[in-house]
């Protein structure tokens, strides 16, 4: 049997049936309802497949469903693409679950050298698990100045930007939106474990996670899933105050993610940035 690491296709399906409204496809919502959301007979017709194996998927009697099965699921229940490509990633079987890490946490000097190079962009290089393998000086002084600026070369010490985001009150506080912060966290990793159900590094944190932070545990629970790769996010920064700034992270050829901030040119949130880069510079200088 498949030793599924971070996932229940189960629960994941009971989770996104009962988010979905009746009236939203097309169906009346009078009458008593138990529970909030589609009744499982209701997703089975509306997915074109018996009561009975629906029924059986969702309670974990059966583990795996066809693609086919599982995209007519994902269309009744309305799920979006990130959400419809994290069911067919959970409700598959893994082709081979003793493949190696697709990176071994190492940083080619390449990269290395374009993270350096990225002066008033706040650049890093993280793995799956977002463990930061290096961060350029910009990144470490927006986001870590208390922390060394080469704790990213030291392994098993390496910060992880989910992990700091909710343990340490010095990056929480950066963020002038946390509730969003914290959703966007989550939902994040819960996309990434579907690639990653054997990883026990990966379900060590999420176990870490879950225990050390309420807000974790219930962010986790919903099972809500996106793959956050670029928006815009507000900082209030100890330094330079408040900060807008765009994010985009970029998927290196090693496995590992490029993650950078950057400003709109010409704006005093630019300006702001320079600011870090002067003080860096002045330090670097002494």
């Amino acid at each position: 049997m498949e030793d599924i690491v971070n996932t229940d296709l189960g629960s994941y399906l009971r989770q996104m049936r009962e988010r979905v409204r009746p009236e939203q496809r097309g169906l009346r919502s009078g009458g008593a309802r138990r529970v909030p959301g589609l009744r499982r007979e209701e997703v089975a017709a509306l997915a074109g497949v018996s009561q009975t194996y629906y029924t059986r998927l969702e309670q974990s009697q059966t583990a795996h469903a066809s693609p086919q099965v599982l995209l007519s699921i994902a269309r009744a229940l309305d799920l979006g693409p990130d959400e419809r490509d994290y069911l067919l990633k959970i409700g598959t079987p893994v082709q081979d679950p003793q493949a190696p890490a697709p990176c071994g946490d190492q940083v080619s000097p390449s990269t290395r050298m374009l993270v350096e190079s990225l002066g008033t962009v706040a650049a890093a290089v993280l793995n799956y698990r977002c463990d930061i393998l290096t961060w350029n000086p910009l990144f470490h002084k927006l986001f870590a100045p208390h922390l060394g600026f080469d704790a990213p070369d030291r392994p098993g010490q390496r910060p992880n930007i989910i992990k700091m985001n909710f343990l340490d009150e010095d990056v929480r506080a950066l963020y002038t939106d946390w509730a969003t912060e914290s959703e966007s966290n989550v939902t994040y990793l819960r996309y990434i474990s579907g690639n990653h159900r054997h990883d026990p590094q990966l379900a060590e944190l999420i176990g870490e996670l879950t225990i050390q932070s309420e807000e974790f545990a219930a962010l986790w629970c919903r099972q809500r899933v996106a793959n956050c790769i670029e928006g815009t996010k507000l900082f209030d920064h100890p330094v330079v105050g408040e900060l807008e700034l765009m994010y985009q992270s970029a998927d290196l050829q090693d496995g590992n993610i490029l993650k950078f901030y950057h400003a709109e040119p010409d704006s005093p949130h630019e300006a702001a940035l320079r600011l870090l880069t002067v003080d860096l510079d002045r330090v670097h200088h002494r």
